[in-house]
């Protein structure tokens, strides 16, 4: 898995760089004459992404400030089953106690197609042998953060399956998927893949946990909840 991107609080000193230590800004304040008589200029909260793996620390709001998680989902098909995971077991998980397919982040330097192999083994045990690269899923939420879902299915595997632990591992029957507890617009991609649609980009905004908004190759399409 990578390294979790963390929200930090940057802080300008009287210098115009930012740092992460409060004893340092509490001195850099006191030590201005200008921060002093601005005291509203002196401090300010911005959100801005720090990979522990990045050189120098991390990166002040700018351009990163837009970049999304990139992460795989991997169908893993049984003739008429898919195998799922029941997201059980993670503390702070947005997928907490919902039902999804197998899959997880980038590693530094991984393409779609590594990334999905390696989050196949490591989740399951199975290798994958036959698979296809189905789609791209925009995650947009106001309680978590962006993500590029990179979508999979495979109709090959060999190994064992193995406990997972994130969760619970079972073989569902593809019509029975929509009766479990998961996002509303898994919905939209199982129903894509079952009609073995080409290629597709498809943006999914949430508020909440109610879906707000969902695009299918750039054009808004129906919203329907339940």
């Amino acid at each position: 898995m990578t390294t979790s991107i963390l929200l930090r609080i940057v802080v300008l000193d009287s210098e115009n760089h930012y740092t992460k230590n409060p004893i340092k800004v509490k001195h850099k304040f006191a030590k201005s004459a200008f921060f002093r008589k601005r005291r509203r200029l002196a401090i300010f909260a911005a959100i801005f992404y720090t990979d522990k793996k990045a050189q120098g620390g991390g990166v002040i709001m700018g351009k990163d400030i837009y970049r999304a998680l990139n992460t795989t989902l991997v169908y893993i098909e049984r003739g008429e089953e898919y195998l799922m995971l029941h997201r059980t077991k993670k503390e702070n998980d947005c997928n907490r106690d919902k039902w999804i397919g197998i899959g997880g982040k980038f590693e530094r330097g991984e393409s779609p197609e590594e990334c999905a192999l390696r989050e196949a083994k490591e989740e399951t045990g199975l290798t994958l042998t036959a698979y296809r690269y189905r789609g791209i899923v925009t995650f947009v939420s106001d309680r978590w953060e962006p993500e590029y879902m990179h979508l999979f299915t495979a109709g090959g595997f060999e190994g064992t399956l193995k406990d997972c632990d994130e969760g619970e591992l079972a073989w569902i029957g593809k019509k029975d998927l929509l009766a479990l507890p998961a996002w509303e617009g898994d919905k939209i991609f199982l129903r894509l893949l079952d009609e073995n649609a080409p290629f597709f980009s498809l943006k999914l905004r949430y508020e909440g946990e109610t879906l707000a908004e969902a695009k299918l190759n750039g054009e808004e399409i129906e919203v329907r909840h339940g």
